[in-house]
């Protein structure tokens, strides 16, 4: 017979232990695992959790005897049910705020000021461990409660971190709302640091909220106006929202105390280039390059080389705009937009058909699932006469994008130049 007893701290089960055993003093949990055999009890063991629930368990292993029997009775007589192994409160469903409230402090006496750490403590590897389930409301509820009753617990060792975690869990779900609530959260236990805020505008973007997300970097700059994330952010809001010349000024005030931000310089070419300043956009992007040509990350250089060739190809001169493209490949081989361009170019604007054949099966060799990829490879394979590889790479892409109306164009041109199509 076993009978595991869930504690909220270790005094009380270590309290439980010596007036039920007679055992004058713990000092090694290790002493009580190899409790000495007895007629009535075999063991007695401590563990962190039971069943997935965190706590201060204490497993008691009884002979299967009289005098186990009689024990095993008499301790039960003395708990509470609510404190014995299934009957523990663990919400594995979503509840009211009130009632969740109501159990956890039942379980856990929050007011208990003498084991206050320790409570809290586990009341928050409790909430970690739904976490890891996938129970996004509990969490959000239970921290509610930390910052109701004890939310210093959460700035000590940077716990608000937690928050963080769960907005991201909430919007990966779609519930951007909780999301934002969740960094809120943070904010509040972070007054003066601006990343709560900077993630808050993330997630705006991310969702098509640009005006919340420029008013929420407009207010996080009034604590670092000098944070470049920050404005990196407020600046993409404006640019979508379509506010260039806002941008524009806010920007150039940025670079004139920073003028070596090559950050800032590759921004200032985005909006240039979303302006149609196709000309002033390359020269930011030049800038950007330059001041940081040595220590510059793949990324940002894939990111100006791609802002370079798009200018150049908005400007109709092609040979320049593959130039760039080939560039921004060599820092990411795969990207299936170069690749596309590549092809795009090679063969509808400089006419080199192996050339666009190459980035082409390049692209749908990685992607197979790349609708216009496999349009593409159709229209190459149709220019060099391979009829049934053309048809069968339009229908594949047919059938990955059926609203793409120049697929069944092509289908229907096959079909009339070719005779042996007409069954299909």
């Amino acid at each position: 017979m076993i009978l595991n007893i869930f504690f909220s701290n270790r005094i009380e089960r270590e309290q439980f232990i010596k007036q039920q055993f007679n055992i004058e003093k713990i000092t090694e949990e290790n002493e009580i695992s190899n409790y000495r055999e007895t007629m009535a009890i075999k063991k007695i063991k401590f563990k962190n959790r039971h069943k997935n629930i965190p706590g201060f368990w204490l497993e008691l292993q009884f002979h299967n005897n009289i005098k186990g029997k009689s024990l095993y009775n008499d301790v039960l007589n003395h708990m509470e049910d609510k404190a014995i192994s299934d009957n523990v409160f663990y919400p594995k469903i979503n509840m009211s705020l009130k009632v969740l409230e109501a159990k956890w402090i039942d379980k856990y006496n929050f007011v208990n000021k003498e084991n206050h750490g320790e409570i809290w403590t586990l009341f928050f590897q409790e909430l970690k461990s739904h976490l890891k389930y996938d129970r996004l409301d509990i969490v959000y509820k239970g921290l509610l409660l930390f910052l109701k009753y004890n939310p210093f617990f959460l700035k000590k060792y940077k716990r608000y971190y937690m928050l963080e975690d769960l907005a991201y869990l909430y919007e990966a779900k779609g519930n951007v709302g909780k999301a934002i609530k969740s960094l809120k959260m943070q904010a509040a236990l972070q007054p003066n640091s601006v990343e709560p805020y900077l993630n808050m505008s993330s997630f705006y973007i991310i969702n098509g909220m640009e005006e919340e997300a420029f008013y929420t970097c407009k207010e996080a700059l009034k604590k670092n106006p000098e944070n470049q994330y920050l404005i990196s952010n407020l600046i993409i809001s404006l640019i979508n929202i379509g506010s260039y010349d806002y941008a524009i000024e806010f920007l150039q005030k940025a670079l004139d105390k920073h003028p070596d931000n090559s950050y800032y310089w590759k921004l200032m070419g985005d909006i240039l280039y979303e302006t149609e300043n196709n000309k002033s956009a390359i020269d930011c992007y030049h800038r950007a390059l330059k001041i940081e040509k040595s220590s510059m990350i793949e990324e940002f250089k894939l990111d100006i080389y791609t802002g370079i060739a798009d200018c150049y190809y908005d400007e109709e001169n092609y040979p320049e705009a593959a130039n760039y493209y080939r560039k921004a490949l060599i820092c990411n081989p795969k990207e299936p937009y170069l690749l596309l361009s590549l092809g795009q170019i090679y063969f509808f604007r400089l006419k080199e058909i192996k050339i666009a054949y190459k980035y082409t099966k390049l692209l749908v060799d990685s992607m197979p699932d790349n609708g216009y990829g496999q349009y593409q490879l159709g229209l190459i394979y149709s220019q060099i006469g391979n009829v049934e590889k053309a048809i069968w790479h339009l229908y594949k892409a047919r059938s990955i994008i059926p609203y793409y109306r120049p697929i069944q164009d092509a289908i229907n041109m096959l079909k009339k130049t070719n005779k042996k199509l007409q069954v299909y």
